[in-house]
């Protein structure tokens, strides 16, 4: 029930494939329709026909020819299959139940799902001089053939799509279409499909029981009934598990690879025969002819019902409460998201209870009313779509702007420009006599801190500038000494630990700051220092610049706009470097050792991969080629395991998603305990992972599985509630929002998401981990009275099978025992690989780095920079292909787009901010 893409190889295999291969055949091809406003504009409609079809395929739109030509011979892609499958419920009702409505429900949906794609997908490439641009052209042309059967003739209502490789372009043009987004959105094309579909499978009076990715079943068709019609997932399973591994386990190629040596040839059917074999299953299933007849006749009934009663208007209120809820969801990640990815979300949360139409509605609603606002969003590549930011993603980015802006010229400076010189020279000559002599740089940039009369400076510097040991020592022990008192801030809790421990200084995390800043001793205003600033999203800003005015702070930010931004909205520091935030510049990179590696990391930033690559493979480490992925993660993890001890705590391993984190994780344990590095025996934990919930995702019972752990951030003494305390979901009514909690001394708390504690709360998925000896673990959570700080490391030294606990060695030699039982003690994790966000702060003399040139929206040129410049010594990377990976990495600046457009954001001065209108009062409203 999901949607498939796949390239047509020829002509003749896609017209081939889509002859008559089920009972639905008449006259030899399947039941057909053209569809698409490119069809529509060569007079293609009705009943799909064989030779127009055949030659659409071979690239003759009317009377162009498209392709290439190359030898002497002409090239063109014929297409693309896009299918849609229903779920299996509806199948069976369509099929073997004989309700006959379902087969024009799904094939309106489908219809609905193709216009989607055509108003959003559909572009062709304009070359404009050197450079090549995607075209958004909004038109299609689509032969759609309907089936009943799969290959293992099984009910499976599904259409084939085949998307020809033609558009019309400007000037009325044919021209091959650009595919790429179709690749890459296939889940929202299949999203959209259900979404439809089950808004016209209940209006046929059945009821749906909803899941995530806005999956359904019809409700009364039993799991018993529809396993006994799954035989292609079956045997794709039997597939799997002989590979040793699981559907919920393998990776989408081990999945496809099972479903490619598990295919059957087509074979003629009859009808009559197909469908008395179907009830029979269903019989044997107990799934009955009473039952099946009494289960249509009720939906019938229930609809005409429904039709008299006639709810538009209710549906029209859940489209604007869908689109309200999908705004402030993509609106938390994205500063700006797509229009297409809008309508999915918002179709998700109105499952079954608003069309398509009427979320298309509801969008212009909230434009009109000015809570959407129009805006190009721009995808990895650099592709533009239509698109749009919230009203609160915007304010909240005036007020940062403005903040900074009032903040210019406000403040004292911490010493004279003589006394500044002095304090530079000093501290430069005590380090050159230490062995480690500065920079022009460094000296520039702690002389211009100490002098700044603005509120908000920035240091802006590449990773191993030793921006920590320099600059902001160096400040921090001036003002130290003349009565100005210095914070440590970060936006992760390591990262305050590690600036705040150089520093000699309290270190905090800017969300707990927000909510609890320490005071100025004697009324003198502090000095923030927040480190790993790139992270910090608009709406921390804003909150935190709104504070410092407040308390007559200054804020120091430090970072570096190369590398990786925000998980939440927005791109905040570099929007106030480019707004004319006063900024120290730290351009001189120390860490590296090996001159090969240091040219890589110079050259990624500035953006040119090959050359990167190419030092890499001169001197700086190894790029090594692979096209199997399982390979590649074999060859890692035994060259991991060869290590001894040392080599491997001086080695860091970044993979970019966390899917491929832990499959890694696990091939690199496998060999470590195969060279003897883990002993003893295995424990099986259940350790508990952030779900990392948004706001609004944290409000949405659709987020939430029975066995997840929950930790509310706040007491609610009236509901028996303790701020830490974890809570286990019992079980969850999702119409009513309502969870039932139960504590580990056995309590039971009713949740209601609507009126309380979703704000405010922290969800954890159990997860089930082994434990041995040797092996190293992170804390994946914060927890003050035991001193665990989320990302810390250890080492387990002993296992305990009998009381069921762990031994652990932290960094510093503090001895821990962990309780497997114990929630608080499960918030661990293995620590062999880090995600690029992960290894962002880290430094290792050796980085071994996997990146696929495949993975779109985690390879990018922010995420190469991180990784290899963790590096003092050498960077290994591990991928599929080194030239596609330069190409793709080239093409990927992973740039993050702001609310405000960069043509509109000011570039300096107070007068520019009110030339935006950024003088407005504080809004709280883009505060919270």
């Amino acid at each position: 029930m999901v949607a498939s893409v796949s390239a047509l190889t020829s002509s003749a295999q896609a017209s081939s494939y889509y002859e008559a291969d089920d009972y639905y055949a008449e006259g030899g091809l399947s039941p057909s329709k053209w569809q698409g406003k490119g069809a529509e504009e060569l007079g293609l409609s009705g009943e799909v026909d064989r030779d127009a079809f055949r030659e659409l395929l071979d690239g003759e739109v009317g009377d162009q020819q498209l392709g290439t030509i190359r030898e002497g011979q002409l090239e063109h892609r014929p297409g693309w299959d896009v299918t849609l499958s229903a779920p299996k419920s509806v199948s069976i009702m369509a099929e073997v139940a004989g309700d006959r409505r379902l087969i024009e429900a799904h094939g309106q949906a489908v219809k609905t799902a193709l216009a989607h794609v055509e108003t959003h997908m559909a572009a062709t490439r304009v070359r404009h001089g050197g450079t090549v641009a995607r075209e958004a052209t909004g038109n299609l042309i689509v032969a759609s053939f309907q089936h009943g059967t799969s290959r293992a003739q099984d009910p499976q209502l599904h259409t084939h799509n085949v998307i020809m490789n033609a558009t019309r372009g400007e000037n009325d043009t044919w021209r091959s279409l650009e595919p790429r987004a179709i690749y890459q959105l296939q889940k929202q094309i299949g999203a959209i499909y259900r979404q439809e579909l089950a808004l016209k499978v209940r209006e046929l009076g059945y009821e749906i029981d909803t899941d995530k990715e806005s999956m359904f079943e019809i409700r009364g068709v039993s799991a018993d009934v529809m396993k006994a019609f799954s035989t292609r997932s079956a045997e794709i399973e039997a597939a799997l598990e002989e590979r040793g591994t699981s559907r919920d386990a393998a990776s989408a190629t081990e999945k496809q690879v099972a479903a490619l040596d598990t295919r059957q040839a087509k074979v003629a059917v009859d009808q009559t025969s197909l469908v008395a074999d179907w009830r029979e299953t269903a019989d044997r299933a107990g799934f009955g002819s009473e039952a099946r007849i009494a289960m249509v006749k009720q939906a019938q009934s229930f609809a005409a019902s429904r039709a008299a009663l006639s709810y538009p208007s209710s549906q029209a209120a859940i489209a604007d409460r869908a689109v309200a809820f999908a705004a402030d969801k993509l609106g938390e990640r994205q500063s700006v998201f797509s229009a297409a990815a809008l309508q999915e979300e918002a179709g998700r949360f109105a499952l079954g209870k608003a069309s398509y139409a009427q979320i298309a509605a509801a969008v212009d609603a909230a434009t009109k009313q000015g809570e959407l606002i129009d805006r190009k969003y721009l995808d990895r590549r650099g592709a533009a779509f239509a698109g749009f930011t919230t009203r609160q993603n915007v304010e909240a980015e005036r007020t940062l702007l403005r903040l900074e802006a009032r903040g210019r010229e406000a403040i004292a400076s911490i010493a004279s420009p003589l006394a500044a010189a002095k304090t530079v020279a000093r501290a430069a000559a005590q380090s050159e006599q230490s062995g480690f002599a500065w920079n022009a740089d460094q000296r520039v940039a702690t002389q211009q801190l100490l002098t700044s009369r603005n509120r908000i400076t920035a240091v802006q510097g590449y990773a191993g500038t030793a921006k920590t040991t320099t600059v902001l020592a160096t400040f921090a022990r001036e003002a130290d000494a003349r009565g100005v008192p210095v914070v440590a801030l970060a936006p992760t809790a390591s990262a305050a630990m590690v600036l705040g421990e150089a520093l000699d200084v309290r270190g905090d995390t800017v969300a707990r700051h927000l909510l609890s800043p320490e005071p100025s001793a004697h009324g003198q205003p502090a000095a923030w220092i927040v480190d790993e600033a790139s992270l910090l999203s608009a709406r921390d800003t804003a909150r935190l610049f709104d504070l410092a005015e407040k308390h007559n702070a200054r804020v120091i930010l430090v970072g570096d706009v190369k590398q990786l931004g925000s998980v939440e909205a927005g791109a905040a520091f570099a929007q106030l470097q480019d707004a004319g935030m006063e900024t120290a510049k730290l351009g001189e990179i120390v860490r590296q050792t090996n001159v090969a590696t240091k040219e890589a990391v110079l050259a990624s930033i500035e953006g040119d991969a090959k050359k990167a690559i190419a030092a890499l493979d001169g001197g700086g480490g190894a790029i090594i080629e692979n096209a199997d992925r399982s390979d590649r993660f074999a060859a890692i993890s035994e060259h991991y395991a060869g290590l001894d001890p040392a080599g491997r705590a001086r080695t860091l391993v970044i993979e970019p998603s966390r899917e491929g984190r832990d499959a890694l994780t696990a091939d690199i344990r496998a060999a470590l305990a195969r060279s003897g590095a883990l002993t003893g025996p295995a424990a099986t934990v259940t350790a508990l992972a952030n779900k990392g919930l948004s706001r609004a995702e944290a409000r949405d019972p659709m987020s939430y599985e029975e066995g997840d752990v929950v930790r509310f951030t706040r007491d609610y003494a009236d509901k028996g509630v303790t701020r830490g305390e974890a809570y286990r979901v019992e079980s969850i009514d999702r119409a009513k929002s309502a969870i039932a909690l139960k504590s580990e001394d056995g309590r039971e708390v009713d949740w209601r998401l609507r009126q309380w504690g979703a704000g405010k709360v922290q969800a954890f998925s159990p997860q089930s981990i082994e434990l041995r000896n040797g092996d190293r673990i992170r804390f994946t959570r914060n927890d003050r009275a035991e001193g665990r700080i989320n990302g810390a490391r250890a080492i387990v030294t002993a296992i305990d099978e009998e009381s069921r606990t762990a031994t652990v060695r932290g960094a510093r030699g503090k001895i821990e025992t962990l309780h497997f039982d114990a929630a608080r003690d499960r918030h661990i994790a293995h620590a062999y690989v880090d995600t690029a966000f992960a290894a962002q702060g880290r430094t290792a003399d050796h980085v071994i780095i996997h990146a696929d040139s495949r993975a779109t929206n985690l390879v990018d040129q922010k995420s190469f920079y991180v990784g290899i410049s963790r590096a003092k010594h050498s960077a290994t990377i591990f991928t599929n292909d080194r030239a596609k990976l330069a190409a793709a990495i080239s093409e990927r600046a992973g740039a993050v787009q702001t609310a405000i457009a960069p043509s509109a954001a000011p570039t300096s001065g107070a007068s520019k901010a009110a030339g935006l209108g950024l003088a407005k009062p504080l809004s709280a409203h883009g505060l919270c």
